[in-house]
């Protein structure tokens, strides 16, 4: 089995103890689900399906694999359903064979869990991972409000605390012997690179071990850093001896906040690899909050 193939059926089974309870009413759907969604069993009709159930469970009527596929298709809506629609996927419960095949129900649920939602539950994996390896001492990242700032900043908290809609600087000090830094951010919704970037710190050098973000030169330099929104905000730092010389890392006027997605974050994870350890990580987070009155 390839590391591909391992990952899959990892995704199946992190899926499945997702939408069915542990009972053995629902051990015929659970597998149905499991066979159905399998890459391996892209191409099989549904009565192959129906057959291979009836191998594992012998009390299943093979008769009812499209009422069995019908319920997996519901609970699977009814646990992500709000995930498909963002993406634009949806579709109706009708009676009879679609015409266009590749729009039947578990078709176009099965091209989302793939092309959607596999690789960003890669995505969270890698992101774990190099959690795992970071080292989070405290001192390494802080947010200095604006000075000039007038607003209502929040009391003072045992957990490190951000305020919305508080312009912030933000001061990077890194113990270690590589110098240059590439700092993602993680929010509810978002992913962002904030080091290098256009917006808050086009050089990514660090400079007696510190950088101060945003930077003279940044899109945000007057504007300071500000959150718009209450949740945890997560920033992971990799320092390496040399800058990575991907594109998207590339300070670029024209995409001031660039992204990482599924894609990136696995392009970093290879380059890494390579690279023989030569790097350190850091990680913190934040919550942030909304002013006290």
């Amino acid at each position: 089995m390839t590391n591909q193939q391992s990952q899959q059926q990892q995704f199946i089974e992190y899926i499945a103890d997702h939408i069915f309870p542990i009972s053995k009413s629902s051990e015929p759907q659970k597998l149905c689900f499991q066979l159905r969604f399998s890459p391996e069993n892209w191409q099989e009709e549904n009565v192959e399906i129906a057959r291979k159930i009836k191998k594992e469970l012998k009390a299943f009527d093979k008769k009812s694999i499209n009422g069995t596929l019908a319920e997996v298709l519901k609970k699977l809506k009814n646990q992500f359903g709000e995930e498909m629609a963002k993406h634009g996927i949806n579709w109706e419960h009708k009676r009879g064979r679609p015409a266009d095949e590749g729009q039947s129900p578990w078709r176009i649920a099965y091209g989302w869990l793939w092309e959607q939602k596999f690789p960003y539950w890669q995505m969270d994996g890698l992101w774990q991972t190099l959690i795992t390896k970071a080292t989070s001492p405290s001192y390494w990242l802080r947010f200095t409000p604006d000075p000039n700032y007038r607003g209502m900043v929040g009391p003072r908290r045992k957990k490190p605390v951000i305020v919305v809609d508080v312009p912030y600087s933000m001061h990077v000090e890194l113990d270690c012997d590589q110098q240059h830094l590439l700092l993602l951010n993680r929010g509810l919704d978002t992913n962002y690179v904030v080091c290098p970037s256009q917006a808050f710190a086009p050089l990514n050098r660090l400079k007696d071990k510190k950088i101060l973000m945003p930077q003279l030169g940044a899109t945000y330099y007057n504007e300071k850093i500000r959150f718009d929104s209450t949740g945890q905000e997560e920033f992971l730092a990799i320092v390496l001896d040399d800058s990575l010389d991907f594109p998207w890392l590339t300070p670029n006027e024209d995409d001031p906040f660039p992204i990482w997605d599924p894609e990136r974050l696995n392009q970093l994870w290879t380059r890494l690899g390579e690279d023989n350890n030569n790097w350190q990580a850091f990680y913190r987070s934040f919550q942030v909050v909304e002013a006290s009155a």
